[in-house]
């Protein structure tokens, strides 16, 4: 049902719009509501086309000169490099980590819900969404020698939030508000006795804006933050991000991407981390397009408590925006 139902709106929205606007422009807008990778928006974005063009005012307008100021629903792309994004991903390579090299899996859970889209000036939307995520970093250097305990969970990193979303008329931006909060696993714990004693319950709030703009295959992307609350309290609290990303066109069924990520926080002593993925991304087999990745990490550890510690990872990720 949920391939059907976009074919099924976007006939409806093709035959009214044989009264009211014009094929040219109702094309245009199909395409860009296509281009969401998140299913929930771009079912709603096929939603508000069909109810625009039964709308004889609405139909109107959209023959004017403002034509680019017509409603669309609020999108922001997913930053495919950006290791706090909501998405799910799953890697596996390895991680050089606390003063040693090991097998590593790195998985992250994570769903983007939209909550409601508000009228807004000139036509253009604001919306609303609410985003989880879990992120967990697994040790499986020995797992036949651990006793069937499978990999020892190093860390879980939590993170809730909330943000607003706007797309003019060649940019986008977001404002979020995150709750972020981490745990050191068991498994961990029982290795390295020593963070019985040096263990940090890391967690904190940050607000963040982030704009970005694309440029052909291009996605460029910029933003600060600002940490509103943490434990422990002496944290600094600016950081700042930028990244671009590339996506080709497809051919068969696969395109080529490229992303590389850069952040940096007082926390880290304004060292840069730096992520970066390379791979192809296919549509052909499943209902979200899913990318293959070679994966690279390098800079301050991006992972709880260990926020103060050096990390490189290298490795391959299967990663999909649900």
């Amino acid at each position: 049902m949920k391939n059907i139902a976009p074919l099924l709106i976007t006939l409806m929205v093709l035959v009214s719009a044989k009264s009211g606007a014009s094929s040219d422009h109702i094309y245009q807008q199909l395409q860009l509501c296509k281009k969401i990778t998140n299913n929930t928006e771009r079912l709603t974005c096929f939603d508000q086309i069909n109810h625009r063009s039964n709308d004889s005012t609405d139909a109107a307008k959209a023959t004017t000169s403002h034509d680019e100021h017509t409603k669309q629903p609020s999108s922001f792309p997913s930053l495919m490099a950006d290791l706090g994004e909501a998405n799910f991903f799953i890697s596996y390579g390895n991680l050089d980590f606390l003063g040693g090299t090991k097998k590593a899996v790195l998985f992250n859970a994570g769903m983007r819900h939209p909550i409601n889209t508000f009228d807004w000036s000139e036509g253009r939307p604001l919306s609303f969404n609410v985003f989880g995520q879990i992120r967990s970093q697994f040790d499986v250097n020995e797992l036949d020698i651990r006793n069937n305990r499978g990999g020892a969970l190093i860390n879980t990193d939590f993170s809730v939030g909330g943000e607003l979303v706007q797309s003019l008329d060649h940019w986008n931006w977001r404002f979020s508000y995150t709750h972020k909060s981490t745990h050191l696993g068991d498994e961990f714990i029982i290795d390295n006795q020593n963070y019985l004693q040096e263990r940090i319950n890391l967690s904190f709030e940050a607000v963040k804006w982030t704009a970005q703009t694309n440029i052909n295959h291009w996605d460029l992307y910029a933003g600060v933050g600002f940490i509103t609350r943490s434990e422990p309290g002496n944290l600094d609290q600016a950081m700042w991000q930028l990244g671009w990303q590339f996506q080709g066109d497809y051919w068969h069924g696969v395109k080529p991407i490229w992303a590389i990520d850069l952040k940096s926080w007082g926390a880290f002593d304004w060292n840069i981390n730096v992520n970066m993925r390379a791979g192809i991304e296919i549509s052909q087999w499943t209902q979200t397009p899913f990318q293959i990745l070679f994966e690279y990490q390098d800079g301050r550890s991006p992972y709880g408590q260990f926020f103060t510690e050096d990390l490189t990872f290298t490795g391959l990720t299967f990663l999909q925006n649900w």
